[in-house]
């Protein structure tokens, strides 16, 4: 009597459930509901997946992508034109110039790792000067560069402090 075995059942079910498992994988990933980037929602886990990835934003911040190895995403974006700093050795702020990509000019490139840090930096936008440390806390907003600068010495300080701990 034609028919099929038990295994030959199982092989077929497994193998029909891992392309289902493919399949929704993928949808589900581009019809996410897109949340809009701002400065206070870079640090967002909602943003981006977890791993290794680089929000690049471009045209005076209106335009921006999520790269996550060879994947890249479209997010909207809330940004107004940013300048960032990050400080020298000598705890001084220097302004980022991030470069270009096709001849328009980056206006932000942030960058998410799989330990679940950030890039940290000072973000200049609208006259707010907001401090986005690589680890813990959360963003923090200032009328001030120098206000800004101070609140990231003193976290490096407290960083630094912890290391003597362990």
């Amino acid at each position: 009597m034609p028919g099929f075995s038990l295994i030959e059942l199982i092989i077929v079910i497994l193998i029909a459930s891992l392309f289902a498992a493919l399949i929704f994988s993928q949808i589900s990933f581009a019809t996410k509901p897109k949340e809009k980037v701002g400065i206070q929602q870079l640090k967002k886990a909602g943003i981006v997946p977890p791993g290794d990835a680089q929000l690049v934003c471009l045209d005076h911040c209106r335009q921006c992508t999520i790269g996550m190895g060879d994947k890249r995403k479209e997010i909207p974006s809330q940004l107004k034109p940013i300048k960032a700093y990050v400080l020298d050795d000598g705890g001084n702020p220097q302004e980022v110039d991030f470069g270009r990509v096709k001849e328009k000019k980056i206006c932000l490139r942030f960058h998410y790792y799989a330990n679940g840090s950030t890039s940290q930096m000072i973000l200049e936008s609208e006259g707010k000067f907001y401090f986005v440390p690589s680890y813990f806390g959360n963003i923090e907003v200032f009328d001030g560069l120098d206000a800004a600068t101070e609140r990231w010495t003193h976290y490096r300080n407290q960083l630094d402090s912890m290391g003597t701990f362990f």
